[in-house]
């Protein structure tokens, strides 16, 4: 079988990788845009969507240029490589696949998507919700001909500078019932909020409803198809993420052990060393080889399209925590520096297993998909 990309890939992925490394060029660049009040560079964003990196994320028949499996994989493992926080996930993926996966698909928001002129965010998670795509208790309900909220969504990434905000609330039903849901579209300046930063340096909020005035995308199965179509582009584009933070992982420890010298030689010289990195190297493969896997079968029938993403997610948060521990115990001390950025690479893979389901979460979704 022939993995190698196509010339237009290629293309897409230099163009990308060297856009990164511009404007990521190391750690302390990075901290500097989270110190920014949006938690991320605005004038990064608008150079990315010139650049044409938020249209390799949406479809051609949207005004992109991609939108596929393989573009979400290619365009996330450079964005985990450099450790980008602009809104690629939250805009770029998880908004504008349900924005283009409803009845009458909202063209002129996704083209101001990929124009870096606005940002949306996806609320679905709640306090009591553990990753089920169906849990669902803020209430929606009609007032005079128009749709009003009532309830919070927590966990909201960029929850706090997005313009408008999809929110998923349940329109009759109880609160674990498939059926009734539907999907809202607020202007986030009505909404309470309050943000707080994650333990990878991203910025995420609660958000509260109190009758608030929302427009209705979608309701019932094309709802719940919705979320979770997008839930599960966002879980293969965090895998593919994962796959280029445990690359630099490795990397940056292998030159470590290099340099590093303990009773007159290089302490990577030592075979348990030796063996440790093995298995390591061993184990980030199989991650890309899944990641692979998922983004090739993407665009196929929703069945094998979640099942490999749930396969690669579950891989990828095991493996995920084998790397982030290996990387900092054969540095030692100097991993957990802040000047050094090893900590920052392996706090943000912890973080993706607890984004878009963990490793357990997916585990069982993968047996309930492959008993069907």
């Amino acid at each position: 079988m022939d993995f190698s990309l196509s010339e237009e890939r290629k293309m897409l992925q230099e163009t990308v990788a060297r856009f990164f490394e511009n404007n990521y060029k190391d750690i302390k660049k990075r901290s500097d845009y989270l110190a920014l009040n949006d938690g991320f560079s605005r004038e990064i964003w608008k150079e990315s969507a010139d650049l044409g990196v938020i249209s390799g994320l949406i479809s051609p028949t949207f005004g992109g240029l991609g939108g596929t499996g393989e573009d979400f994989s290619i365009i996330f493992e450079l964005i985990g490589k450099s450790l980008c926080i602009e809104p690629f996930l939250s805009s770029g993926i998880l908004s504008s696949t349900i924005l283009s996966s409803i009845k009458n698909p909202k063209t002129e928001l996704i083209n101001q998507i990929i124009d870096g002129e606005l940002l949306i965010s996806f609320a679905h998670m709640e306090m009591n919700n553990r990753y089920e795509d169906h849990f669902v208790e803020t209430k929606a309900f009609l007032e005079d001909d128009n749709w009003k909220l009532n309830g919070s969504k927590s966990f909201v990434i960029n929850g706090d500078s997005a313009d408008k905000v999809i929110v998923s609330a349940r329109i009759d039903g109880e609160i674990n019932d498939k059926n009734g849901i539907g999907l809202f579209l607020v202007d986030n300046n009505h909404i309470t909020r309050r943000s707080y930063n994650t333990i990878d340096g991203y910025k995420a909020a609660e958000l509260n409803f109190d009758n608030v005035n929302a427009e209705l995308l979608c309701k019932d199965d094309l709802a719940l198809e919705c979320i979770i179509k997008s839930n599960s582009a966002g879980a293969l584009a965090l895998s593919a993420e994962a796959v280029g933070i445990m690359q630099v992982c490795f990397d940056l420890t292998l030159d470590y052990l290099k340099t590093r010298k303990q009773f007159g030689k290089s302490i990577g010289a030592f075979q348990s060393i030796q063996h440790r990195m093995v298995d390591m190297m061993l184990e980030i493969e199989q991650v890309r080889s899944a990641v692979m896997l998922a983004s090739s079968t993407f665009e196929t029938n929703s069945s094998t399209r979640d099942k490999n993403v749930s396969a690669a997610k579950n891989l990828v948060g095991r493996v995920g925590k084998l790397i982030a521990e290996e990387s900092i115990q054969l540095h030692g001390g100097i991993a957990m520096t802040w000047e050094y950025s090893v900590a920052h690479y392996a706090k943000r893979l912890i973080m993706i297993d607890h984004l878009m389901g963990d490793a357990d979460y997916h585990r069982d979704r993968f047996k309930l998909l492959s008993s069907i």
